[in-house]
């Protein structure tokens, strides 16, 4: 049983998400062309990057119980080798456009592949990063942000993620840094709206499929509703799965943990919503994934269907498949989201569970 709700102890990242967060009209409306052109004239160099990012694979495999197909959206194709490419790319486009200047001194959190999506960027750019990473982080994955030179720092020990985002906070004013505050960005929501989802729209018309469900786990949420509004653009029944892990689902009454879970997910702790998700929690369905399940749908994937995914890619999987195998009408299809081909840790520990 969870506890009942306590009151977040981090009043720097709560006060950000409340004052940040953006309204249900802005994350409908916002067109990423027009920020992104002006980001553009700000850092024409973004123009490079975003020529890295997008147009990736969409591939079918069967769903669990062979029912239907899932078709894999593998966004491990992109530069970094994770969706994280896009929503870094698109946090730097919104600082540029709304800042109108290229001497940015940026801070965000992240515990991986944003990151390192951020810090090669910021390299590319030549714009100043702290990234504030959870306490529990391993020390090869700090040195590999300062190799690509961010700066980084860690969290307090016991806050979890949460903690790294109210550092974050703490230190984008401490240190008179943007920061970035992916949880609130309505660009990371345009982004995947007018890119991946749009991709993804022309894949499976091309295809001739008509899809059910889309599911994608959730760290910001911005990948879920961003390509959930492109989806429903044409085929409005589309159900949206917002998938988290058992261990920390949304809106989560609990403190952070440290708990095992599909790397890259989660509910904040102390009953937080996610910004992005919650204008529109009427029009998601929310699912719950283990860690263990998601471990061994990655050995599925792998060995059945020759393809590496990470952890939050196989709880996507598993989440499209039950949509698709409880259909009334064999034959169906959905869309899973594959953030990347996962860690080598992801791999080590998913060889062991049974």
């Amino acid at each position: 049983m969870r506890g009942a709700e306590e009151r977040a102890p981090l009043p720097h990242i709560t006060a950000a998400l409340a004052s940040r967060a953006p309204d249900a009209t802005e994350l409908r409306s916002l067109s990423f062309a027009e920020l992104e052109a002006k980001a553009h004239t700000v850092i024409p160099e973004l123009a490079a990057i975003r020529d890295t990012i997008g147009d990736t694979p969409l591939v079918p495999v069967p769903s669990l119980r062979r029912r239907g197909t899932v078709w894999l959206k593998l966004e491990s194709a992109n530069d970094t080798g994770s969706i994280k490419a896009r929503t870094a790319y698109a946090l730097l486009c919104g600082a540029a456009a709304r800042t109108g200047s290229r001497e940015l001194r940026l801070a965000e959190y992240s515990s991986g592949s944003l990151a390192f999506a951020l810090a090669e960027f910021c390299a590319k750019l030549d714009l100043d990063l702290h990234i504030l990473v959870p306490h529990h982080t391993p020390e090869t994955v700090c040195a590999g942000l300062r190799r690509a030179g961010a700066a980084v720092s860690r969290a307090e020990e016991g806050t979890g993620f949460l903690g790294a985002m109210d550092k974050a906070a703490r230190v984008a004013e401490a240190e008179d840094r943007h920061l970035l505050l992916q949880h609130c960005a309505a660009e990371n929501v345009a982004m995947h709206r007018q890119s991946t989802g749009a991709e993804t729209v022309r894949q499976l018309q091309s295809a001739q499929v008509r899809p059910v469900a889309l599911a994608s786990c959730v760290g910001t949420g911005g990948t879920v509703l961003g390509m959930a509004l492109a989806l429903r653009e044409v085929w409005p029944e589309c159900a949206a799965l917002a998938v988290f892990p058992q261990e920390g689902p949304y809106a989560d009454p609990l403190p952070p943990s440290s708990a095992p879970r599909m790397k890259g997910t989660g509910g904040l702790g102390y009953g937080l919503r996610q910004p992005l998700l919650a204008p529109h929690e009427a029009g998601l369905t929310f699912r719950e994934i283990s860690h263990g399940d998601a471990q061994r749908a990655m050995r599925t994937l792998r060995s059945e269907h020759g393809i590496a995914v990470s952890g939050s890619g196989a709880g996507a999987w598993l989440a499209a498949s039950e949509e698709v195998d409880g259909a009334t009408t064999a034959g169906s299809a959905a869309i899973a989201v594959v953030a990347s081909r996962g860690t080598m840790e992801e791999w080590a520990d998913a060889s062991t569970i049974r």
